[in-house]
């Protein structure tokens, strides 16, 4: 290379390269807990418990007794690329654990402070490794028990970038505990215990009774409804599990479960089929179930996302006719009022993740049953049409009371001729023609009226009636950040419950028709990420922004077409008329001069 040539290309530090590898395997507290507890998992734990401090980000600590590390193994750990999992080349094509690339310890150690203890049951005593910001300590003995310990506190202490990502304490901690329920649902043989800020949030006891599992998590009133799948095999291909009553579908796939050989996944393969299983579902809707696929591990490639979430098949068609034909065999058999058998208790998959050195141990006495959880009913919904049968005529303010609703002037310039595809009103006026957009039109109006709230209280309606709505734990934190923003548009609620919402008033602005489906999609909407609660004037307004759009979508428009002179005179009396808050027109005009110049007239 001459002298005058530079060099560009060079290698990564190992701590840089560790850095790296921390983008794809951490990308918040919840996925440090998922690749710790498959680690536990992986070595044959029966016990483990999760502990979390501040969302996660002060402290995850993960402890297992499972059959723990030697010295050697303890020793190198915490090394790049190190496993127990993997020899050679083929093991790829047919992988029975859970993990198994050697990342996640090193990945996590170089974006913390990690500690972790360990000790086989053979042995005397533990050893204990740490490390900092990716820098190893050397290697210590040490007093603990059977198993593993994993501390990982001040996470993304050395990268500040990563953590402005993170969210609020309360999300964050939902999605851990979101995570540690998949781990429950997919390996009910294995005891999980949940602690957070020094409060236990539950501890589900082992069992072979998938039932169970899934009670202790939905509740038994609603685990009493579970049709049992009717087992269907193919060649290298089982399914199990359980499906829930169409009455029980969501606007989101939150109460739809997929595990592949212990694996929670999202695979738009599976997806399609369970609808396809179903002859077709109502749009919108999505079918609740907890669905397990035993698949022999050389038909399957789960190392095509970094988080392997998503997944490969060699033969997809098999998996696809699998799945319906579990799926349609069990909804006909409970059409024609059959009774499933209850079967014995049997281990969940077959090909579920094994130890890293010994054979998963069964108890030898049955597994003690947990005391049945009290399960909340819900209250039937308050229609529009009930609300002003049974309630007062005029609003109940819940807050302070608000001044009365200015008229809007009358409009002698504009003459309503006609309505265009039931969608459109058309006016005239001495400038030419001008159509109107009742939905754009209504959505730009409730948001100004929510953004007065910032300098006066909007008033509320309560319901004769609270609704209660069981949530999501990642749901119930987002619920739990924006509940300022919700009882500044004049909801009001309260928890009730670890993930229940009490709600008792609405905003009288918008007289709802169906007030839990309308906050439950609303809290999924910021859930999904499809709306930020940043980058904005104030953290009200793109709430206000969403609120508006959402009911306005919702809104019958017909009654605005059949007289639109008043929302014509009340969106002209805002402050932006012509587009909804979104950016949507809500007037078009069309000028005579240019009608003219279209049709060449002088």
């Amino acid at each position: 290379m001459p002298e005058s040539e530079t060099q560009n290309i060079h290698l990564m530090s190992d701590i840089l390269a560790s850095q790296v590898a921390a983008g794809e395997v951490v990308e918040r507290p919840a996925s440090v807990v998922k690749e710790l507890v498959e680690n536990s998992i992986d070595a044959g734990a029966r016990s483990v418990r999760v502990e979390l401090r501040r969302g996660g980000v002060s402290l995850i600590k993960v402890t297992d007794d499972g059959c723990g590390m030697s010295k050697a193994d303890a020793a190198l750990c915490l090394q790049r690329h190190a496993t127990s999992k993997l020899v050679q080349v083929e093991d790829l094509f047919a992988i029975r654990q859970l993990g198994f690339r050697g990342e996640a310890l090193p990945s996590i150690a170089s974006v913390s402070h990690l500690t972790l203890t360990t000790r086989r049951a053979a042995d005397v005593e533990g050893w204990r490794v740490s490390a900092e910001g990716g820098v190893e300590a050397p290697l210590m003995n040490a007093g603990c028990a059977p198993g593993t310990e994993i501390c990982v506190s001040n996470l993304f202490f050395n990268t500040p970038v990563r953590r402005k990502f993170l969210k609020s304490d309360e999300t964050e901690a939902g999605h851990v505990e979101h995570q540690v329920r998949l781990h429950a649902l997919a390996f009910p043989e294995v005891r999980f215990t949940y602690v957070r800020d020094g409060q236990q949030v539950f501890d589900v006891v082992a069992t072979h009774d998938l039932r169970q599992r899934i009670a202790d998590f939905v509740g038994r009133e609603t685990a009493a409804s579970l049709m049992r799948i009717r087992p269907t095999e193919a060649p290298g291909v089982r399914v199990s599990g359980y499906l829930m009553p169409i009455s029980a579908a969501r606007r989101n796939r939150r109460m739809q479960y997929v595990f592949l050989n212990g694996r929670p996944v999202e695979d738009q393969i599976i997806n399609r089929a369970v609808r396809d299983g179903y002859g077709g579902f109502p749009p919108g809707l999505h079918p609740a179930l907890f669905l397990y696929l035993e698949v022999e591990p050389a038909l399957v490639d789960v190392n095509v996302h970094p988080a392997k979430r998503e997944v490969r098949f060699r033969r997809p068609a098999e998996i696809t006719m699998a799945v319906m034909d579990a799926v349609a065999a069990t909804l006909a058999a409970h059409a024609r009022g059959e009774e499933m058998e209850v079967p014995q208790p049997e281990p969940v998959a077959e090909f579920s993740a094994a130890p890293i050195k010994q054979p998963l141990p069964r108890p030898s006495a049955p597994v003690p049953r947990p005391e049945p959880r009290p399960t909340l009913v819900l209250k039937p919904l308050v229609t529009p049409r009930q609300q002003e049968l049974e309630l007062p005529p005029a609003p109940v303010p819940v807050s302070t009371a608000a001044e009365p609703e200015p008229q809007p002037a009358p409009l002698p310039n504009f003459r309503h001729i006609g309505t265009l595809h039931n969608q459109y009103a058309i006016f005239e006026n001495k400038e030419g023609m001008v159509l109107l957009s009742p939905r754009a039109a209504r959505e730009r109006i409730i948001f100004e009226r929510l953004q007065e709230s910032n300098r006066r209280p909007l008033v509320s309606q309560r319901l004769l009636v609270p609704e209660l709505l069981e949530l999501d734990t990642r749901d119930m934190g987002i619920a739990l950040e924006v509940k300022p923003q919700l009882e500044q548009a004049g909801f009001q609620l309260s928890p009730f419950g670890r993930n229940t919402l009490r709600v008792e008033a609405v905003p009288a602005i918008l007289p709802l028709r169906k007030v839990a489906d309308f906050v439950q999609e609303l809290l999924r909407v910021f859930t999904s990420g499809e709306v930020r609660l940043t980058r904005a004037r104030s953290p009200f307004e793109p709430f206000a922004r969403q609120l508006a759009r959402q009911y306005a979508q919702q809104e019958d428009v017909a009654p605005y077409l059949l007289n639109p002179l008043p929302l014509l005179a009340t969106l002209l009396e805002c402050e932006i008329p012509y587009c909804s808050p979104g950016g949507k027109s809500t007037l078009l005009p069309f000028p005579m001069a240019e009608l003219n110049r279209r049709f060449q007239n002088s």
